[in-house]
């Protein structure tokens, strides 16, 4: 081989390299975002005030605590003391001897009186397990997804639990620590102070299935309207947060007032005149790893590790698919779901996960002031079973779609620093929320919104 064949030879080869290298450069995807690692990132100290941890127990409350006393019903209010007294009891409670259930109905038709506890979405057991302290080792539990749970006390004054799971449509039965005296006295004792309930569907619609009761209240309902001054969260503090070198970050100003902040790659955008932000980081892999950690359990840590729990946000739903993973936490207030912004958006935390790495992080980038400015203004709403009868009269509406009927807030901007909530009747009806209006004059549903 003479010298000129050995450069052509070694010139090939580099030019080779030189392609794989800038092909690698181009499809090269940084590992920023992983929620299986949820180590924060710096964020300097004058940063860290807007900084708002939780624990797990914190963030996942049930929706609904429902009296059950033969075949009637009371739901104990969320700002009642009972409710997070009950709830908080769990915490200490033992748990003993698991036993699956063959049974068409939940409760099972021998426990006529005890308390049920509704929770927003399923919780996968994992999290029951993490959110109550459970040990893995000293109770085994199926892999199941906990929808609901239905406090009663045995003949042998034992309270049982039974855990409904309605996707596997399976029902767990345990015995607990809990104290049969106190539990009737403090609890079902107390029935007629709590507010009186029906379900949406006969009794008898549910007496051959494993169905889950939706219930609503029987005589009208008293809200607050409620103002709010509010303070607006730091895109900067994002900004060191969910970019790997903030330094290379670039800001754009749009003439739109949609503002973006990116690094070439990952982006955020501000929305809705800087009320709101877009985290959004494309992946480009083809084929994605699955995480071993449910979207639940991963997005609350991925939340926790910046710090981003400002105000009350709960989990409200969440899906899996083999594609994209997503959970939404929503804010509160008095215990009430605001469920609108402006009519349109909502006030929550979304989050998607693409395999282990988030692509899309939604959220409101400011925080209510923790009271309301003094004026209040009491609403009289119809009552629950109202609200049904008048839906009932509507064209193709079937209440055996309706999975959820809550009194929410919509809330309203004033000014760039001051709300307003005002609180209306939805309900979760073809897997999505909408807003009961009603005829002013006659009090007739007019529609959905």
């Amino acid at each position: 081989m003479n010298y000129e064949h050995i450069k052509s030879t070694i010139l090939i080869g580099l030019i080779g390299i030189s392609i794989i290298l800038t092909w690698q450069l181009y499809t090269f995807q940084p590992e920023i975002a992983l929620l299986d690692d949820t180590v924060s990132r710096y964020v300097p100290d004058s940063m860290n005030e807007e900084r708002e941890e939780r624990m797990i127990s914190e963030v996942i409350l049930p929706e609904q605590i429902i009296v059950h006393r033969d075949e009637e019903y009371a739901m104990i209010p969320k700002d009642a003391n009972e409710f997070e007294q009950l709830y908080n009891k769990l915490f200490t409670a033992n748990f003993y001897e698991v036993n699956m259930l063959s049974t068409d109905s939940f409760p099972t038709r021998e426990t006529n009186s005890g308390v049920e506890f509704i929770f927003p979405d399923a919780i996968p057991i994992a999290v029951f397990q993490n959110v109550f302290g459970l040990n893995e080792e000293e109770v085994a539990f199926p892999a199941i997804e906990v929808d609901r749970l239905f406090l009663f006390v045995e003949e042998n004054d034992k309270i049982h639990m039974q855990i409904l799971s309605s996707e596997e449509e399976r029902l767990v039965e345990f015995e607990t620590s809990l104290l049969a005296r106190e539990f009737e006295e403090a609890y079902v004792g107390k029935f007629e102070e709590f507010i009186k309930v029906s379900t949406v569907l006969d009794e008898s619609e549910y007496a051959d299935r494993l169905n889950e009761k939706v219930y609503v209240p029987s005589e009208p309902v008293i809200a607050e309207r409620l103002s709010f001054a509010t303070s607006a969260l730091s895109a900067e503090f994002y900004k060191q947060s969910l970019f790997t070198d903030p330094g290379s970050v670039k800001f754009y100003q749009q003439t739109d007032g949609e503002d973006s902040y990116t690094d070439g790659n990952r982006i955020i955008t501000m929305q809705n005149n800087g009320l709101f932000m877009e985290y959004f980081n494309p992946v480009f892999v083809e084929t994605q790893e699955r995480s071993t950690k449910h979207i639940v359990q991963s997005s609350y840590e991925f939340i926790n590790g910046h710090g981003g729990w400002t105000n009350d946000y709960f989990l409200s739903s969440w899906n899996t698919s083999d594609i994209r993973d997503e959970v939404t936490y929503r804010m509160h207030v008095n215990g009430l779901p605001v469920i609108t912004f402006e009519g349109q958006g909502d006030m929550a935390l979304h989050i998607s996960r693409s395999g282990t790495q988030i692509v899309n992080y939604t959220r409101p980038l400011f925080e209510l002031d923790s009271f309301p400015i003094d004026a209040r203004e009491q609403i009289q709403l119809p009552s629950g079973e109202e609200v049904i009868e008048q839906l009932k009269k509507q064209e193709f509406f079937d209440e055996r779609r309706l999975t959820k009927v809550t009194v929410g807030y919509e809330m309203v901007t004033r000014s760039t620093s001051f709300v307003t909530i005002e609180p209306h009747w939805f309900i979760y009806y073809g897997n999505r929320w909408q807003k009961v209006t009603f005829d002013k004059e006659e009090g007739d549903a007019n529609g959905l919104e």
